[in-house]
């Protein structure tokens, strides 16, 4: 499993690559801004998930 900060390194980079492609302006860039924006929520998602288990907060 990855740490937090490698989780929250990705969301940075995948945040990156959304806004290289807003607006889309094709159908490829408005799919893979779809699959980035759901990537970012997943990799949220499982970092308020360990923060609860762990006691860890921000």
């Amino acid at each position: 499993m990855r740490s937090a900060d490698e989780i929250r390194q990705r969301i940075e980079k995948l945040e990156a690559a959304y806004d290289r492609h807003d607006p889309p302006t094709s159908e490829m860039e408005e799919e893979a801004e779809v699959a980035i924006l759901r990537a970012i929520e997943e990799l949220e998602w499982v970092l308020e998930e360990h923060d609860e288990d762990s006691g860890f907060t921000t």
